[in-house]
């Protein structure tokens, strides 16, 4: 039998239609400007939220106050938390990334400059304080929102880690840098020179910062033929409920962690805040190569079973460490194990929930470990810890991993 011929016009048409196929999706290298322009304003978020932790009894002094209200300064970033993390959400997805985000960016910006301008009056700092927590939840809950905008299917937990890495940096540089300066130079000083980057930072923002993308990096990234449903539909996913328990324990118990650090390490005091900023740096590198391998290997389940598994031996072995060295290492690898948890699961919960906003999926996972870090506050204890990660080590093992949910087929080019 003679082979068949294909008339041309077919070939065109096929050509035509693979063409089309493959550049539905499209990777720009631009991704990265705009990640590390949110990376900046992340940091700055907390470097203004912790300013006044390594220099807590200096600051009520010269405020003429006590310590327990510097703690304020720092708690409200928590507390404010709550009742703004909704309204955040609604804004940053009526408003898209750029804008929706942009509220939080020219609060933190603004106030974080005028904090500078405050002189010794305490009320006029704590207003000023407020208004950056406020601007907070704009920012946080935008990271997931940012991956699905900017990154393809591959890299979403990777920007995701890396935006939760900037977070630990802002806290690093706070507690390293602000007593040095402080002790060289004054509290007006301090206030400054973290006002001027922060200004900084809200000014490259709006003059860099793009929504989103000319076509689409991945199949999550919604447009105006895909709508978004009620937040409420978020509760009736089964995987989605326990999730928001697992935050609730993990970020909860890092938050009241760190919140708590020299009640918890007293007997290493008062090199107790080595030991957070040794979880601070293993938290660093864990949120990039763990999450950078959740992406390679396409899964999110295995890493939170066994972030949390991990932890409750590593919580136990903490608790009855009596030789700092050995409490360093723990520490170091505390935070490598558990941090990336945060970004695989922010990302694990945008895309089990697709279509719904993913700054909705985002602010109320980071809202119940707002909720976990306040409750667990109360108590803080290693012992009590490790018994909370059991129990959400043992829910954890009950989810679905988010390939067993219908997705698109991805096809993406680089540009």
């Amino acid at each position: 039998m003679a082979p068949r011929t294909i008339k041309s016009s077919s070939l065109r048409e096929v050509a035509i239609l693979t063409q089309n196929e493959n550049s539905k999706y499209e990777i720009y290298s631009y991704r990265w400007v705009v990640l590390i322009l949110f990376m900046f304003v992340g940091a700055m978020t907390q470097i203004i939220w912790i300013t006044f932790a390594p220099i807590m009894n200096e600051v009520a002094s010269y405020y003429n106050v006590n310590s327990d209200t510097i703690l304020l300064l720092a708690a409200s970033f928590m507390i404010i938390y709550i009742p703004v993390n909704f309204p955040a959400s609604w804004l940053i997805e009526k408003n898209g990334l750029k804008w929706g985000t942009g509220i939080g960016v020219i609060l933190t910006g603004v106030f974080g400059f005028l904090r500078a301008f405050t002189g010794s009056n305490f009320i006029l700092l704590m207003l000023c304080q407020v208004m950056v927590a406020v601007g907070q939840p704009f920012v946080l809950n935008s990271f997931t929102k940012l991956a699905v905008n900017w990154f393809p299917q591959e890299e979403k937990v990777t920007a995701t880690g890396l935006g939760t890495m900037a977070l630990f940096i802002g806290i690093i540089i706070a507690m390293f840098v602000t007593y040095p300066l402080y002790s060289l130079y004054g509290i007006e000083f301090v206030l400054l020179v973290y006002g001027i980057f922060s200004l900084i930072s809200m000014l490259l923002y709006l003059l860099l910062v793009k929504d989103k993308p000319r076509k689409p990096p991945n199949e999550y990234i919604r447009d105006e033929t895909v709508q978004s449903k009620p937040f409420k539909e978020l509760f009736k996913n089964r995987d989605f409920n326990l999730l928001l328990v697992l935050l609730f324990c993990g970020l909860g118990i890092f938050n009241a962690l760190l919140s708590a650090i020299d009640d918890i390490f007293i007997r290493f005091s008062p090199d107790s805040g080595i030991i957070g900023g040794l979880v601070l740096i293993g938290g660093i590198f864990g949120a990039f190569l763990l999450s950078s391998l959740s992406d390679k290997l396409g899964k999110r389940k295995i890493f939170l079973n066994l972030a949390l598994i991990i932890s409750v031996p590593l919580s136990l072995l903490l608790e009855f460490s009596d030789i700092f060295i050995l409490t360093l290492i723990l520490a170091f690898a505390f935070g490598f194990i558990l941090v990336p948890a945060l970004p695989v699961g922010l990302t694990y919960g945008a895309e089990i929930t697709y279509p719904i906003s993913e700054e909705i999926s985002n602010g109320i996972l980071m809202m119940f470990g707002q909720l976990g870090g306040i409750i667990l506050l109360i108590m803080p204890d290693m012992i009590l810890f490790a018994f909370v990660f059991g129990i959400a080590a043992i829910i954890s093992l009950l989810m679905k991993d988010s390939d067993a949910y219908p997705r698109k087929s991805v096809h993406s080019v680089e540009a």
